[in-house]
């Protein structure tokens, strides 16, 4: 996965570990041209009913942007026929119509179904502080320094239920649904020392929670959250950014966020997102293509969604 430049926790064993407990089957395949090697992609296949199954490619191939319509059609052929319907890939490759339209002409279209964000923010840590800093809107700097000058404290932990209380606090309030402790626990098994748990405390109570897994020169955040607690002392301002200076200590180049709204349920977060500066990119979503054309129509009026769903 590091020879292509393009490591993806999505695309790493522990990804494929932490999704066997629910069913999905990991396989790994190489991409050639000629002696040389492009790439690679991890896939995850789940039984669907009747003995069929799909195939899915989480933030995969990891090739160049120019190889990814070769990729996939190498990759459908390699999976084969038989019993599997669809694969659905979800590249980390820009948002370009040049590049859709030659997927296109591959037999490989944009799904209408997406399963992981279509866009995020994506920090670049190689900057010194200052910088990061600067680049940030006014309010969220001033945030930043208030907490600190109001006592807020953050810290690393191994604690995972002092991590979850907090997640569940904010699941509570915000009335979305959130892993139980299992869940979190098997991240932990599957990823070890590069799974980072950091928390911000007031007073001696847990008010923010973040969790983010390291991978090469990348960081992914993948879970956090505010307790709504201390909200004049501006706590999880301060978690964010000693989140990302402790990456950048370790080597982390580009910090990724981890998707901005699709919605208006979400646009405060992605507000808050945003004031820390980064750069917002796009990417080209999911793409479906048939494994076995005359079963795709199973998948295509049904499955899709369901699956999209419980990819996640």
């Amino acid at each position: 996965m590091h020879e292509t430049g393009r490591a993806h926790l999505l695309q790493s064993t522990g990804w494929a570990e932490v999704k066997a407990a629910t069913a999905w089957r990991a396989e790994r395949y190489v991409l050639e041209e000629g002696d040389a090697r492009v790439g690679c992609v991890q896939v995850l296949r789940k039984r669907l009913v009747g003995g069929l199954d799909m195939v899915y490619a989480p933030r995969g191939p990891l090739v160049d942007d120019e190889k990814l319509p070769d990729a996939i059609v190498a990759l459908r052929k390699a999976l084969g026929r038989g019993m599997t319907v669809s694969l659905l890939c979800d590249p980390e490759a820009p948002e370009s119509e040049r590049l859709a339209s030659a997927l296109e002409a591959r037999g490989v279209r944009r799904s209408p179904v997406y399963v992981q964000p279509r866009r995020t923010l994506l920090m670049d840590l190689t900057q010194d502080a200052e910088k990061l800093l600067g680049a940030m809107r006014k309010k969220t700097r001033q945030y930043i320094h208030k907490a600190e000058r109001e006592g807020v404290v953050t810290e690393k932990t191994t604690d995972l239920a002092r991590f979850h209380r907090v997640l569940r606090t904010v699941a509570e309030r915000d009335r979305f649904g959130v892993h139980d402790l299992e869940y979190f626990a098997s991240l932990v098994e599957a990823f070890g020392d590069a799974l980072q748990l950091r928390m911000a405390r007031v007073d001696g109570q847990d008010v923010g929670a973040l969790l983010v897994i390291r991978i090469a020169d990348r960081a992914w955040e993948l879970f956090g959250g505010w307790s709504g607690a201390h909200s004049e002392k501006r706590p999880f301002y301060l978690l964010k950014w000693h989140s990302l200076m402790q990456m950048k200590e370790l080597g982390v180049r580009r910090y990724d966020m981890w998707g901005l709204a699709e919605g208006d349920e979400l646009a405060g977060v992605e507000n808050f997102k945003l004031g820390f500066g980064g750069v917002v990119t796009p990417w080209i979503g999911a793409l479906e293509t048939p494994v076995t054309a005359f079963l795709f129509p199973l998948w295509r009026f049904g499955a899709r969604r369901r699956l999209a769903a419980a990819s996640a």
